[in-house]
């Protein structure tokens, strides 16, 4: 369920994106987020998290303990085989 909440979460905020969410413990509470957008294109990797960090501020706060971010282009994904 978790999982979903947070795929919705950043689809609805970060436009044409493609949102792959994995537990990284097994407990449910830290997870693993690759998101694919070209959203991402011109900022820096930092902007790139804070963009994504800010949208999960609430769901940090409440369920998740701690999240792995991986932010790409749409040409970085491709060239990664990932799309």
């Amino acid at each position: 369920m978790l999982f979903e909440q947070v795929k919705t979460i950043i689809e609805e905020n970060i436009k044409d994106s493609q949102v792959m969410v994995y537990d990284l413990t097994g407990g449910g509470d830290h997870l693993g987020i690759t998101i694919v957008s070209d959203e991402f294109k011109g900022k820096m990797l930092l902007a790139q998290h804070r963009m994504v960090m800010d949208i999960l501020k609430q769901k940090l706060s409440e369920d998740l303990h701690a999240v792995q971010l991986k932010t790409l282009t749409v040409e970085q994904a491709q060239a990664q085989g990932l799309v």
